[in-house]
């Protein structure tokens, strides 16, 4: 707890060679800043402006205005940005998860690409080629799933991704010398497995047990349980991430007092699977 955003202006993210500061104000990142570039001076090292961009999360068209394109720190100016990719994931102002949602499909679908030919092969049997699917391309869309809100266009698009990897997989149907392709409920049949959708509302209702479990002064913990201030965008209001754990476990009849049922291990495990099945 000590040392992060919660009780101060400002915060290091460092992951490798990746880092992040975090601020409340302008003026707290420009402080930061300046201490680590000074720092890094001492051993020889030098922050690459070019890769280096600035990001308000959260701010108003106003706001977004006001600031410009660019900002000077230091005497270096860096680009303002929209969004930006940290530690392989994308990070944008709006907290629209829908743009990395979309960006996972198109890295899933080189993945795809990749192993077209494989996934094509009739020396290989269609559930070798499932578990291809499972291993090699799955998680690739599906990276950090577990915090995503998705829209129901999102869920359709996942849907679409998968469908089009298993008609490549289980091939068309030859009918009275005529081939087709393969309809939507063939394909769940022959599949047998749960779909990428029912698979990424399990993982976001798997960490939230996890993270129910996790200490009280855990930053993630406090994220969780914390009532953001401030005033509401006018118009219909997004879902929140919450709410959709929420909705998916009141789908197989668990909403109720789930905090206390994802304090038991086994059990919440055996909650996951039936929200995946």
């Amino acid at each position: 707890m000590r040392g992060t955003i919660f009780n101060k202006s400002s915060q290091f993210i460092c992951f490798a060679d990746d880092v992040d500061i975090v601020g409340r104000t302008f003026q707290a990142v420009a402080e930061q800043y300046t201490k680590l570039k000074r720092e890094a001076e001492k051993v020889g090292l030098k922050v690459n402006t070019s890769k280096t961009k600035y990001l308000l999360a959260g701010g108003t068209e106003r706001d977004r205005a006001r600031i410009g394109r660019s900002v000077i720190i230091d005497g270096d100016e860096f680009e303002v940005v929209d969004e930006f990719v940290y530690l392989g994931s994308l990070v944008t102002s709006d907290n629209n998860c829908s743009r990395e949602i979309r960006r996972r499909i198109i890295a899933g679908s080189r993945a795809y690409y990749g192993l077209h030919k494989t996934l094509r092969s009739g020396k290989l049997h269609p559930r070798t080629k499932c578990t291809m699917y499972k291993t090699l391309i799955r998680p690739v869309v599906l990276y950090g799933h577990e915090t995503w809100t998705m829209l129901e266009e999102d869920l359709q698009a996942l849907g679409v991704f998968e469908r089009r990897v298993l008609r490549t997989i289980f091939g068309g149907v030859c009918e009275n010398g005529v081939w087709r392709r393969r309809m939507n409920h063939e394909l769940a049949q022959l599949y047998g497995e749960p779909s990428i959708q029912k698979v990424a509302k399990a993982g976001r209702v798997q960490w939230a047990g996890h993270v129910v479990r996790m200490p009280d002064n855990n930053p993630a913990k406090m994220v969780f349980v914390s009532n953001p201030a401030g005033t509401r965008r006018r118009g219909a209001q997004r879902a929140r991430w919450l709410d959709q754990v929420e909705q998916d476990l009141g789908s197989v009849g668990r909403s109720r007092n789930w905090r206390q049922s994802a304090m038991d291990r086994v059990r919440w495990r055996n909650i996951v699977t039936q929200v995946k099945s």
